[in-house]
Order: structure tokens, then C-alpha cells, then sequence
């Protein structure tokens, strides 16, 4: 994901909190004009429907902070007596525990919901973007054009400061990013669904013919985690890389890159 999206769903997030805070006191204040001519059961519903939204807009952690808000407010404006959180009636305190339990357990399901379409949009364009990288090496493209290609998508992907790729010998001993996926690193961070990269930044090795032939330097952005799947395609950009260093055609490569 890049910078931007990841502010752009922090915004979301923030977005989603105020209205699971605000909206359903509001819609719960409004619904007091037709108090009487419609069923508290009703009211609930539409408040359940208040909860949905938030939580589509800013998570799980939105959808459970509306589903209470709409269950106090449904107490205080519609439960009598009124304006108090009281309950005389015991109907009222079924309808305001069954609003609670619906409202949790919906926001739950469309904040997961969300989240694997979000997952699964994100996984089509990491799979765009190994093709972006072997469909330049298949058209015989200079390694240098490639190893460029690459590093962009490196960076797109794993929201990096910058990436560059250095020949051995290395002046540097790095955390690594394993053929697996794994960090062989000693700080660990977990963010947003994943790891964030140690901040001296991690290599990431580049074979070709069963030898390692260089390595890409990833420099992380602080903050921002990486996920397994997306280490792990970073790995594939990187094979695709080694497959063009390694060709017969290819005369030496570059020994590094900005």
C-alpha cells in the first residue's frame, strides 16, 4: 500500500470514529419527533442501520464504538423515563440489549466485510505488479531497465523511503528479508496488519542460478507495517530481477543503483 492510501484509510478510520460518536445521537434526537408514531423496534433498526455505515466507513473499531453510542442514545431519548439512562420497562431493555448485541455483531461482519475486499483488491495488484516486472524482462528489456522497474514497484509496494540495488561485495551487514517471507531482524513492530521493516533498513536478496548475485537495500518508512504477503512478493520481484541478472545475454550488471 502506498503513503497514500494508508493516509487516506487513516482518514477513513478518523472519519469513521467521529460519526460512530456523533451520528447516532443525532439520528436518535431526530427520531424523537415521530416518538409514539413509530415503534421503538423501528427506531432500533434504523440505528442498527447507523451502525453499518460506520463501520463501513471507519472499521471494526467504529462499528463497535457506534453500536454503543446507539444503544445509550436509544435508552436516553426513547426509553422512558425519557432523557435519562434508565429503563422502566422491561420490553426497552430487551430492545436496547438486543440493539447493543445486533449492532456489535453487525459492525463486526461489514468491518470484515471490507477488510477482505480491501485485502483481495490489494492482492490483484500485487500480483500486477510481479507481471509488470517479468513482462519488461520477457521483452528482453537491459537489466538496468528492469532493476529500475523493480525498485518503483519495491517501493509502491512496501511503502519504502527509497530502494537500491548493490553487487557484492556488500559494505554492510543487514536485518534480511528470507526466501520465505520472514524478517531476520531484532526489532520487532507490529502496524496495520504487519511488521514494519527495521529502521537501518533490510536487504533483500537477489539470486540467479543458484547464487546470490546482489541485493535490493529497502528503506522503510517508519510506522508503516508490512504484511507476509507482501514480503513474499517482494521476493518474486526479486527472483524476476536475478532470472535477468543470470542470462547468458546479460554483460556483467550494474553495481548499484539510486
Amino acid at each position: 500500500m502506498t503513503v497514500e492510501g494508508q493516509h487516506l484509510d487513516g482518514v477513513r478510520r478518523d472519519v469513521g470514529l467521529v460519526l460512530a460518536g456523533l451520528a447516532p445521537i443525532v439520528v436518535a434526537a431526530v427520531l424523537v419527533g415521530v416518538r409514539g408514531r413509530i415503534q421503538n423496534a423501528n427506531v432500533a433498526l434504523i440505528l442498527v442501520v447507523v451502525v453499518v455505515a460506520t463501520a463501513a466507513i471507519g472499521g471494526r473499531l467504529a462499528g463497535a464504538t457506534s453500536a454503543v453510542v446507539s444503544a445509550l442514545s436509544f435508552n436516553f431519548f426513547h426509553t422512558q423515563p425519557y432523557l435519562r439512562l434508565t429503563i422502566d420497562s422491561a420490553d426497552d431493555v430487551e430492545t436496547t440489549l438486543l440493539l447493543l448485541a445486533v449492532g456489535l455483531l453487525v459492525g463486526h461482519i461489514t468491518a470484515r466485510g471490507m477488510r477482505a475486499r480491501a485485502s483481495a483488491a490489494g492482492s490483484s495488484l500485487e500480483i500486477r505488479r510481479i507481471h509488470r516486472v517479468a513482462e519488461r524482462a520477457a521483452r528482453g528489456e537491459e537489466a538496468a531497465e528492469v532493476l529500475e522497474a523493480a525498485q518503483g514497484e519495491l517501493v509502491e509496494l512496501l511503502t519504502l523511503q527509497g530502494c537500491r540495488f548493490e553487487a557484492q561485495p556488500f559494505l554492510t551487514a543487514l536485518p534480511r528479508l528470507e526466501r520465505g517471507g520472514q524478517l531476520d531482524q531484532r526489532v520487532w513492530r507490529y502496524r496495520d496488519g504487519g511488521f514494519e521493516l527495521s529502521p537501518e533498513g533490510v536487504e533483500l536478496p537477489v539470486y540467479g542460478r543458484g547464487q546470490q548475485l546482489g541485493r535490493f537495500v529497502l528503506e522503510p518508512t517508519a510506522g508503516v507495517g508490512v504484511s507476509l504477503e507482501q514480503r513474499v512478493v517482494a521476493v518474486a520481484i526479486a527472483d524476476q530481477v536475478g532470472a535477468v541478472l543470470a542470462a547468458p545475454s546479460t554483460a556483467g550488471h550494474p553495481n548499484r543503483l539510486n
